[in-house]
């Protein structure tokens, strides 16, 4: 199989080494002004490298119908997942839809989203933004702020000045007219910031909802969090903005099950026609996971989990996975923006170093780069620095020199770095769910073409020994800050001088040696060897070896002298 750098080609900014925090992070205020990453800002780019999902085109179908007035979709919509999970996303692709009609229609998406929502063809609509994240309190308040964007501030503009929420009847003037569509994002770090009055924004929440409601072509889609991280406040904000979105809406979700891997592979990688080489690798792997039978997991020899591989390529679907099961319960891993962003990180090592591997897989992160190790240590805590540095990556780490000593066939597939890297990479969940990773597991994490699969229990047995904060326990490997018995003996070798090392041995040999004799420890001289009639045993120190000439010259001195005198009873 060739090597997946060889068949496709990630996006120019990966390839160049210029990611930074926002390349996926979308911001719909930026978006509003016309700045920050082209990718957001501009509407023909954006359609570009946004891949339709079902609950994209549903949510954009949704508030069509709604503007178009075909009796398709609902006035009030949440879009609601956990952080990162595309909420933003979302509102950037309906506020583009509609305010760029021209880029919108050209978009592969338009046609289905006609179609299912009935409408002939992207309605004219006004749109108002209101993002909580760039809007200052001590500015417009929420119902000024969209007012203005409609062109009907003077209707609330005493409201706006005393902070008051204004009624039902003066946002229905507001909204009255051709279609209006009005996107709310962050709206619980606006309650935060505008405590003195967020009683008020709580309050214009719940008449927007029941005025959208009531008018026709009016459509509301706000974004709220599944939880949030940081405060009670907070929490309080979002329970109360549950509560008012909860009791007229309809929930979104823009991203659901595989689909995540085709918004990666758009997100990450340009279109080319390297992707069709995708069934014949899966096939591959899955043949290979096949003739192991019981020696990997069951899923990975499913039908199902073929399809998988092909759909994910050209990552191994196990890395994306562990992404999204156990490394996004972290409240502060934004879901879909944390992974892209850490897979961004991934790829362009890999893509620099010229990585030959056919797939991406879990033992390929290379928790050398800085910026992939402070990505994970971020949400692990900051002492697994130690746990990386002796263990599995680094000049002095254990792994890569078990890779050197087992020989050429382990150091070009680094296995044992691989498989440190892997263990690593399960051993962390912010719930509580499994964490660690069976034998199987890691079988499917670095197996591939030309790689002998005893050679894994090999490199996994010396790890085992030598490894000092790797632990096993009910079949499951991971890594913990605590030391594991390897590095307890280590200690306790270090601890221990070479008087009590002496001492020590005395002891166990005197034990050994029994009463038969008149038993000698470590003669160094004549002298120290009674000359009497008893049986005697002399044992020498370690300083003088077997079969040495300096050791057969004391031997001589011992047998012939006792002292100053000769030895009388030589045969003893």
């Amino acid at each position: 199989m060739r090597p997946w750098r060889e068949l496709v080609v990630p996006h120019r900014d990966i390839r160049e080494g210029r990611l930074d925090e926002s390349t996926f992070a979308a911001s719909l205020s930026s978006v509003v002004a016309g700045a920050g990453q082209l990718e957001y800002r501009d509407a023909a780019s954006f359609f570009r490298q946004t891949y339709p999902t079902r609950g994209l085109v549903q949510l954009l179908a949704a508030v069509t119908g709604r503007l178009a007035q075909t009796g398709y979709g609902q006035p009030v919509i949440q879009v609601q997942t956990p952080f990162g999970g595309g909420k933003t996303h979302s509102l950037v692709a309906l506020y583009h839809f509609f305010k760029n009609r021209q880029e919108a229609e050209r978009a592969d998406l338009c046609a289905e989203v006609l179609r299912e929502s009935g409408a002939q063809s992207i309605p004219h609509a006004r749109v108002a933004v209101f993002d909580g994240t760039s809007a200052d309190p001590l500015g417009m308040a929420p119902w000024g702020e969209i007012a203005r964007q409609l062109g009907r501030y003077e209707i609330v503009q005493e409201h706006d000045r005393q902070r008051l929420s204004p009624g039902k009847e003066r946002l229905r003037q507001v909204l009255e007219g051709s279609p209006v569509l009005i996107l709310m994002d962050e709206m619980v770090e606006y309650i935060v910031k505008a405590r003195d009055f967020r009683d008020q924004v709580v309050a214009f929440c719940q008449e927007i909802t029941e005025t959208v409601a009531e008018v026709p072509g009016c459509a509301l889609v706000a974004a709220l969090p599944s939880s949030v991280p940081y405060s009670e406040e907070a929490e309080a904000a979002l329970r109360d903005l549950q509560r008012v979105f909860g009791r007229v809406q309809a929930i979104y979700t823009p991203v659901e099950g595989d689909e995540i891997f085709a918004v990666i592979r758009r997100r990450l990688f340009e279109q080319g026609e390297g992707f069709k080489e995708a069934d014949a690798v899966a096939e591959a792997y899955w043949r290979l996971y096949h003739n192991l039978g019981e020696d990997v997991p069951s899923w990975a020899r499913e039908d199902s989990y073929r399809r998988r591989m092909s759909l994910a390529y050209p990552f191994h679907p196990q890395l994306i996975d562990l992404l999204y099961e156990r490394w996004s319960t972290y409240p502060a891993f934004q879901r879909t923006r944390g992974a892209l962003r850490f897979l961004a990180n991934v790829v362009a090592d890999l893509y620099a170093r010229k990585d030959q591997s056919p797939l991406i897989q879990t033992c390929h992160i290379n928790l050398s780069q800085p910026a992939i190790r402070q990505e994970l240590l971020q949400h692990t805590g900051s002492a697994f620095e130690g746990v990386i540095a002796s263990d599995i990556a680094g000049p002095n780490a254990k792994a890569p020199r078990i890779d050197r000593e087992l020989g050429s066939e382990y150091a070009r597939f680094a296995v044992a770095s691989g498989l440190a890297t892997a263990i690593f990479f399960g051993s962390f969940s912010g719930g509580s769910g499994r964490r660690g990773l069976s034998m199987g597991d890691l079988r499917v994490s670095v197996l591939r073409e030309g790689l002998p699969p005893a050679v894994v229990g090999d490199a996994l047995h010396r790890l085992e020994k030598e490894l000092w904060y790797l632990h096993v326990e009910g079949g499951l490997y991971e890594f913990r800050t605590q030391p594991n018995l390897n590095r307890v003996v280590v200690d306790r070798e270090g601890a221990l001088q070479d008087q009590d090392i002496d001492e020590e041995m005395q002891q166990a040999l005197q034990e050994l040696a029994g009463r038969e004799m008149q038993v000698v420890l470590f003669p160094h001289q004549p002298a120290d060897v009674p000359d009497n009639p008893s049986l005697k045993l002399a044992i020498l120190d370690r300083e003088y070896p077997y079969s040495n000439p300096a050791t057969d010259e004391f031997v001589r001195k011992l047998l012939e002298g006792a002292g100053m005198t000769f030895r009388t009873y030589r045969n003893t």
